[in-house]
């Protein structure tokens, strides 16, 4: 699955001879500092004795191999450290898959995690509950470091009125006061249509990602020029459309960091899942989070907006039809069309690969997304007058 010409090094770094009930695998780029504070995290699971680490350092020019090397040296946390070059965060997941599963007892579940996030320390047994449970793909809670709320207040007010809080750590909005009832897009999005698998955390059984292929370069465009940069969700749909079951685990949540918000906040601010990218951003200034907050009155909430309802609300039934129809109240008298829409669609395709997902969520947004948006807020009045009667209609 790498290309010819990649220049390949193994370095492994403080193995131990037992067997790794989990494998874990981190790519990283120009992540000096940053991958430390992740790998205390992982050193800091209660599952840590069950675990394998991979970190893939993906075309550094920093010294982000050294101090990966040095941490492992230092901690009973099992690490392992590759080299792939050139630089690419979605065929360093593959490589480091790909060496877990080539062991002669590879771990039973496989978790994506990224080298600027952390982990409170019950995020892997929560994974673990959920597949002896019977999941097969894991999808986790996570949020911005929440320094980026409390050092860019006007921000997270604008998020909060015209957003909503789906955005914040439970935490955090429990600090900010927020009457959640008074919200548009919150985190009971995720518990009615589940949550998108991110890069920065999530789980699968090896079974099941062996079965759908695993990790795989992949385009927006038959061309395949436009390279598919986030791993996680064209994995989820594959799993769905494989009948595989996807579980959502709300708590305990990871946290990563927001230095890419930060950094290019005319480009950020708009974009959701869809358009994620991974630079090699350092660490920024204070000055910066004040930058980037005063941005906040530039920001075009309604294609934010937009784009929350392409990426929370419609996509996760083209996989899962089943949803559109248990969250109706969600789409109003558009849902009978909706549901139509989709299941043609479907009888035109056998197992459609994710960038005619990707299509066909970015085709019903320009169509529809206005009305469901405005459909969605009327719901949302309801619930706020009758929050018992209408949460599944």
């Amino acid at each position: 699955m790498i290309s010819e010409g990649m220049a390949i090094v193994v370095e492994e770094v403080a193995k131990r001879d037992r067997r790794s009930a989990i494998g874990i695998v981190i790519p990283a780029r120009n992540e000096s500092g940053f991958v430390i504070r992740t790998l205390q995290t992982l050193a800091a699971q209660e599952a840590r004795d069950r675990c394998e680490v991979v970190v893939v350092e993906n075309g550094s020019d920093d010294d982000t191999a050294s101090q990966v090397a040095e941490f492992a040296a230092q901690t009973r946390l099992q690490v392992t450290l590759l080299r792939l070059d050139p630089a690419s965060a979605v065929a360093a997941r593959i490589h480091g898959v790909d060496y877990l599963m080539g062991q002669e007892e590879p771990p039973a579940m496989l978790v994506s995690a990224d080298a600027d996030t952390t982990y409170s320390a019950g995020w892997l047994s929560a994974l673990e509950d959920a597949v002896e449970a019977g999941a097969d793909v894991v999808a986790t809670a996570g949020y911005m470091d929440p320094v980026l709320w409390s050092w860019c207040p006007t921000l997270t007010s604008r998020y909060v009125e015209r957003i909503g809080t789906i955005f914040f750590d439970p935490d955090t909005t429990k600090s900010l006061g927020v009457d959640e009832s008074t919200c548009l897009f919150t985190t009971q999005v995720y518990e009615d249509f589940g949550r998108p698998l991110c890069a920065p955390g999530f789980g699968i059984t090896a079974a099941c990602y062996r079965q759908l292929g695993g990790f795989r370069r992949e385009h927006y465009d038959a061309g395949a020029t436009r390279e598919i940069l986030i791993a996680g969700l064209p994995l989820m749909f594959r799993a769905e459309l494989n009948a595989f079951r996807v579980a959502y685990v709300r708590a305990p949540w990871w946290q990563t960091s927001p230095r890419r918000l930060v950094s290019e906040p005319e480009i950020q601010l708009g974009r959701t899942l869809q358009d994620t990218d991974m630079f090699p951003y350092r660490e920024v200034a204070p000055e910066a989070y004040t930058k980037f907050d005063q941005a906040a009155d530039d920001v075009n909430y309604q294609d934010l907006l937009l784009n929350c309802v392409r990426d929370y609300l419609l996509t996760p039934c083209l996989t899962r039809p089943q949803l559109l129809r248990r969250n109706a109240a969600y789409f109003g008298r558009l849902a009978g069309e909706l549901n139509q829409t989709i299941n043609r669609w479907h009888a035109e395709r056998f197992l459609p690969e994710p960038r005619h997902l990707f299509d066909l969520a970015t085709d019903l947004t320009e169509t529809h997304g206005s009305w469901v948006l405005e459909t969605f807020a009327e719901f949302r009045g309801r619930q706020r007058e009758q929050p018992d009667s209408l949460l599944h209609n």
